[in-house]
């Protein structure tokens, strides 16, 4: 077992706050790893970089593979389906520990892409690996992409999955009062909306939601309660803003302009069944897991998120991974930040409602 980072902990406004330091408790820095990442590339940006920064979708989709690395250590058992959904079928990939279990918990984990990239490919260690951790089958759909299927076609597949999953329970051997919703950025946004439309229609198939670094704020964030983003709130040491400041930028206007594509002209997205941040109800949700990154734009989107459920009395904890940028996750097995952070999420997944602060 690798060695958990080192945690500051506080209780604020009803939010469970975790702070992960670097190793040597450094806070304003980036990660060895990425500091590594910089020294070997000559501090050139890579291609899929400057295709992102472009907004260059068929570009990105082109470089775009799998970062992270299988650390599973038991047998996980791995399965391909096709699920109907109102635009054709969505592949999905299903996978949980091989020993047999008569309810076990079930994941539904929703890639990121900025709703126009991604694959389940690229997120797969992630999920293999929380798996195992949690022992849980983790579904990993492949719900439709932008610009070619606008809003709402990839939330439509995403809720048809889970309404699959909630039917299918006993089949696929799950305790269907214990799915979560989950998933990073995009996907996160995906997670977190399905949340909203369980609780608005009272299916109550939701037990918990875990939302990486989620755009819960589709491109308009002006006037936004709770929210407030500058780069002088960030802490990092004078010699790395050159290095850190660009990486929050990049995701800042990626959200500003790069989701174009993503809903149809003219659309609002301040709506609530795009942005779950602009919902003006935020009660009788699920208990919620926040993970961030120190330096990503949209840690400052769940700050919000985190205060607007803490007021309705809903359970949720924000952990902030210091060092690291947007989509940290996806170098499962390289970045120690993105393996204790999925060993959080399974102890989350394993903890009761009533045991929710026993970590603060």
């Amino acid at each position: 077992m690798a060695d958990t980072l080192k945690a500051l902990t506080w209780r604020q406004s009803g939010v469970n706050h975790v702070l992960k330091l670097l190793p040597g408790e450094k806070i304003g820095t980036l990660s060895a790893e990425i500091e590594q990442e910089v020294r070997e590339s000559g501090g050139k940006i890579s291609e899929k970089v400057k295709a992102i920064r472009a907004g260059n979708i068929p570009e990105i989709r082109r470089l775009q593979k799998p970062e992270g690395k299988d650390i599973t250590s038991v047998p996980i058992r791995q399965w391909e389906a096709e699920l109907a959904g109102k635009g054709g079928n969505i592949p999905v990939t299903f996978c949980r520990p091989e020993t047999e279990k008569e309810a076990r918990g079930c994941v539904l984990y929703f890639h990121g892409g900025g709703f126009q990239y991604g694959n389940r490919e690229n997120v797969q260690p992630v999920c293999r690996y929380l798996s195992e951790q949690a022992d849980v089958l983790v579904v990993n759909p492949e719900y439709r992409l932008a610009p070619e299927h606008k809003w709402p076609a990839g939330f439509e597949d995403c809720w048809s999955v889970l309404l699959w999953v909630y039917d299918h329970a006993e089949e696929l051997m799950i305790d269907r009062h214990r799915i979560t919703v989950a998933g990073d950025s995009a996907g996160g946004n995906l997670a977190a909306l399905c949340s909203h439309k369980d609780r608005n229609g009272r299916t109550g198939m939701i037990s918990k939601q875990i939302l990486y670094y989620a755009a819960l704020a589709v491109r308009e964030t002006e006037g936004l309660p709770e929210f407030h983003f500058d780069l002088n709130d960030y802490i990092c040491d004078d010699s790395e803003k050159a290095l850190i400041e660009p990486r929050i930028q990049a995701i800042y206007l990626a959200s500003k302009r790069g989701m174009g594509g993503y809903v149809p002209e003219g659309t609002d997205t301040r709506r609530a069944d795009i942005s779950p941040l602009w919902d003006s109800d935020f009660g009788r949700l699920p208990e919620t897991l926040l993970i961030t990154a120190q330096y990503d734009y949209l840690t400052q989107q769940s700050r919000a998120y985190a205060l607007k459920l803490a007021a309705e009395k809903v359970p949720v904890t924000l952990i902030n991974y210091c060092g690291v940028a947007h989509a940290f996750v996806d170098r499962c097995g390289i970045y120690p930040q993105a393996d204790d952070s999925i060993r959080e999420a399974a102890e989350f997944l394993k903890r009761n409602k009533e045991n929710c602060d026993d970590r603060i």
